[in-house]
């Protein structure tokens, strides 16, 4: 609404000096400023369309911060096909591999899915768990084999 009003502004004061200086190259002028205005907030909009649009990681989401937390967590060996996308403009998903080797497989999952809600606004987490390496060609996290 502020830019709306700052493009309002903007056209009316261009009338102004119009109609005081008669300088009638001022209303291409405005047009071309408030163009350039236009497009400089309309590119952010599209960058971030694009992102959702695509299943990209969320700006706000660090993916090597999420994947180096999975990796610190009491009993995984091994942290792969780590995907993060956004839902929406204000919820996120995850997707991943874990091996993980431990007792209470259902106390780590909600343990983990909670903290992930807290630390990282992943709201929607899907998590795969095995006791051993993946056996056929899964996408490791890079740095991780």
């Amino acid at each position: 609404m502020a830019a709306d009003t700052a493009v309002s502004v903007a056209v009316v004061l261009a009338a102004v000096a119009i109609m005081a200086t008669g300088w009638h190259w001022l209303d291409p002028a405005a047009a071309i400023a408030v163009s350039a205005a236009i497009a400089w907030t309309a590119w952010d909009l599209l960058r971030d369309a694009l992102r959702l649009e695509l299943d990209g990681v969320p700006a706000a989401i660090d993916r090597r911060a999420v994947a180096d937390w999975l990796a610190a967590q009491e009993g995984v060996r091994d942290v792969h096909d780590l995907h993060i996308w956004a839902l929406s403009t204000t919820r996120a998903a995850l997707a991943v591999h874990l091996v993980w080797q431990g007792e209470d497989r259902d106390a780590f999952l909600d343990c983990v899915a909670h903290r992930l809600a807290e630390e990282f606004g992943i709201a929607h987490a899907t998590i795969q768990i095995k006791s051993a390496p993946c056996d056929f060609a899964c996408e490791p996290v890079a740095g991780r084999a």
